[in-house]
C-alpha cells in the first residue's frame, strides 16, 4: 500500500500544522511542535530533472503522488513538469511511472481516478542537461503554466528536483540559473534538490559546493539524505530533549558505547558496477548513519529554527577525532566480483565496522560503533544505547546483560528498553524483558509516511531542519577522507565473508574490544496485536 493518510485534502491556504482535527494517531490535545508554516500565494512548478530515471519513477513522483492524494498539494496551485532527454510524448511518461503510484490505504476504491487526476498535472519537456535549447523550452512551458494561473511575474515558485548523476550537477545547475530562474522577487523563489552522493571525498565534495555556490545562494540549495525524513531519525531530537527522562542519563557517566547499525540481506543485485566507484563507506556510513550519529550526539539548540538545529550538528562533526586503522574492520562478501561489472580486483568493502570517537565533555571515552553491510544475515537499521553496568550488583544479574535504549528505525519501527526485571513465580530469579513502543502495535492503522514525501514537503515550506548543509558536508567529509584514500591505495584490504553471515568475525571482535557487551539469550520479538 501507498503511503497515504486516510484523510481529506487540505486546502493550500490552509496552515497544515495548525489543524485543529487531529491527525491519524496522533492525541486529539497534541500542541504543533514546529514552526507553524505560512502558507505562500503564487502557483508552485515542481520540475523533476531526470523524469525517466529509476529515482524519479521509484521514489519522486510516487512521493509527489503521496503529497497530492493527502492534500498537501492542490491541483489548482501546482504543475509538475518532467524533464529528461529521451523524446517521449507526456502520455508515455505517465504510463512508465502509472505502476509504482501505489493505492493509498482507505482510498482504493478511487485510485485508478486519482491516478489519472495526478498524471493530469504532469507535462513532459525533453532536452540536454547541457544546452540552452532544452532549457528554454522548459522556461517556457513553466512560463505558460504561470500565466495561465494570473501569477503575478516574480511571485510563483520554482521547485527544480534534481534526480540525476551528480556529474551533472554543475551543467544543470548553470542551465538553471541562466534561463528558468524566477523572474524576480515579488515573495517567489527558486529552489534545488539535490541527492547524495555529494562528492567522493573532501576535494571533489568542496568542488562541487563550490560550482553550486557560485550559482544559487545556501537558502536555495536543499542536500537530500533521505535518512533525515524517517519516522523514528525524526522523532530523535523529540526523545532526547522533550522527556526528562534521558536528559541526566544521556553523557559519559552513564553509557557505555553506541552503536548505529545498518544491516542489508542482499548484495548489490545489478547495481555492482555503480556501487563498487563508491563502497559501504561513501553509500552508507559518510552520509545516513553519520547524520544519525550528530542527531543522537548533538547538544540541545537554542531553537528549533533550521539554522541552530544545523549549527550543533557540525559542532558534533567538527569534535570527531581521526579514525584510527586499529579500529577499522573492512569486509567483502564472497561472489561480490563474480558480477561482471565488477573488476576481479575490486578493493571495494561492501562491509565495514569503525569506532568513531567525539571529543568533547558530555561523550570523551564513549565508543560510536559504526557498522554497514551488504548480503548480511538480517535486514535492519538501528540504534543501540549500551548503558554502564549497575554498581554494586546485589542480584548477581550482570551476567545476563547490560540495560539498552533501542531504537529501530526499520523495518518494524521501535522503541524499547532492554531491563532487568524478576521472572514471574516464588523463587528470585532475573532476566532480560524490555519496556516496548513498537509502531505497529501502538499507533495501528497509522500509515507511516516515506521519507521522500516529508523532505519534499519540507523543501516546498522552506525548511532546511533536516538537509546537509555546506559546511556540515565538509565536516563529514574531512572525518573520512583520509579513511577513504588509505582503502583506494591499498593500505587497507577488506576481509572476505560468506552471504548470508554476520560479516567477518573480526567486526564483533572489534565492538567487543571497544567495550559492548553483547546479551546472550535474549532475542527482541516485535509484539502483534
Amino acid at each position: 500500500m501507498g503511503v497515504c493518510q486516510s484523510r481529506a485534502p487540505v486546502p493550500a491556504e490552509q496552515p497544515l500544522l495548525n489543524e485543529h482535527v487531529p491527525e491519524i494517531g496522533k492525541a486529539a490535545d497534541a500542541e504543533p511542535l514546529l514552526n507553524e508554516y505560512v502558507p505562500e500565494n503564487g502557483c508552485l512548478s515542481i520540475i523533476v530533472l531526470g523524469a525517466s530515471g529509476d529515482l524519479a519513477k521509484k521514489k519522486t513522483f510516487p512521493a509527489l503522488f503521496h503529497l497530492y492524494r493527502q492534500g498537501f498539494i492542490q491541483s489548482q496551485d501546482v504543475y509538475i513538469f518532467g524533464y529528461a532527454r529521451s523524446a517521449i510524448p507526456d502520455n508515455d511518461l505517465g504510463s512508465r511511472i502509472r505502476g509504482y503510484l501505489t493505492p493509498c490505504k482507505g482510498f482504493e476504491e478511487t485510485h485508478e481516478e486519482d491516478v489519472t487526476k495526478f498524471l493530469q498535472l504532469i507535462k513532459y519537456v525533453s532536452g540536454a542537461y547541457d544546452t540552452e535549447e532544452g532549457f528554454r523550452s522548459l522556461d517556457k512551458a513553466i512560463s505558460e503554466y504561470e500565466l495561465s494561473k494570473n501569477s503575478t511575474q516574480g511571485s510563483s515558485r520554482r521547485l527544480f528536483y534534481l534526480a540525476l548523476p551528480p556529474s551533472v550537477y554543475p551543467p544543470v545547475c548553470k542551465m538553471i540559473r541562466s534561463y528558468c530562474m524566477n523572474k524576480s522577487d515579488l515573495g517567489g523563489w527558486t529552489r534545488i534538490v539535490v541527492e547524495k552522493p555529494f562528492g567522493r571525498d573532501l576535494a571533489s565534495a568542496e568542488e562541487l559546493s563550490s560550482q553550486i555556490g557560485e550559482l544559487f545562494e545556501e537558502p536555495q540549495i536543499y542536500r537530500i539524505d533521505h535518512y533525515l525524513g524517517k519516522e523514528l531519525v525524526q522523532n530523535l531530537m523529540l526523545i532526547r530533549f522533550a522527556n526528562r527522562l534521558f536528559l541526566p542519563l544521556w553523557n559519559r557517566d552513564n553509557i557505555s558505547n553506541i552503536q548505529i547499525v545498518f544491516r542489508e540481506d542482499f548484495g548489490t543485485d545489478g547495481r555492482g558496477g555503480y556501487f563498487d566507484h563508491y563502497g559501504i563507506i561513501r553509500d552508507i556510513i559518510q552520509n545516513h548513519l553519520l547524520q544519525v550519529l550528530c542527531l543522537v550526539a548533538m547538544e540541545k539548540p537554542v531553537s528549533l529554527n533550521p539554522e541552530h538545529v544545523r549549527d550543533e550538528k557540525v559542532k558534533v562533526l567538527q569534535s570527531v577525532l581521526p579514525i584510527e586503522d586499529s579500529e577499522v574492520v573492512l569486509g567483502q562478501y564472497e561472489g561480490y566480483t563474480d558480477d561482471p561489472t565488477v573488476p576481479d580486483n575490486s578493493n571495494t568493502p561492501t562491509f565495514a565496522t569503525m569506532v568513531l570517537r567525539i571529543h568533547n565533555e558530555r561523550w570523551e571515552g564513549v565508543p560510536f560503533i559504526m557498522k554497514a553491510g551488504k548480503a548480511l544475515n538480517s535486514r535492519k537499521a538501528e540504534i543501540r544505547v549500551q548503558f554502564k553496568e549497575v554498581p554494586g550488583d546485589i542480584y548477581k544479574c550482570q551476567k545476563q546483560g547490560r540495560n539498552e535504549f533501542v531504537i529501530r528505525l526499520q523495518p518494524s519501527e521501535a522503541m524499547y528498553m532492554k531491563l532487568t526485571v524478576k521472572q514471574p513465580g516464588l523463587e528470585m530469579t532475573t532476566s532480560q524483558s524490555e519496556l516496548d513502543l513498537s509502531y505497529g502495535q501502538r499507533y495501528h492503522g497509522t500509515i507511516i509516511p516515506e521519507a521522500y514525501e516529508r523532505l519534499i514537503l519540507d523543501t516546498i515550506r522552506g525548511d532546511q531542519q533536516h538537509f546537509v548543509r555546506r559546511d556540515e558536508l565538509k565536516a563529514a567529509w574531512e572525518i573520512f577522507t583520509p579513511l577513504l584514500h588509505k582503502i583506494e591505495r591499498g593500505e587497507m584490504k577488506p576481509l572476505p565473508y560468506k552471504s548470508g553471515s554476520r560479516g567477518p568475525e573480526e567486526a564483533d571482535k572489534l565492538a567487543e574490544k571497544a567495550g559492548y557487551v553483547q546479551t546472550h539469550g535474549y532475542i527482541w520479538i516485535p509484539p502483534t496485536l
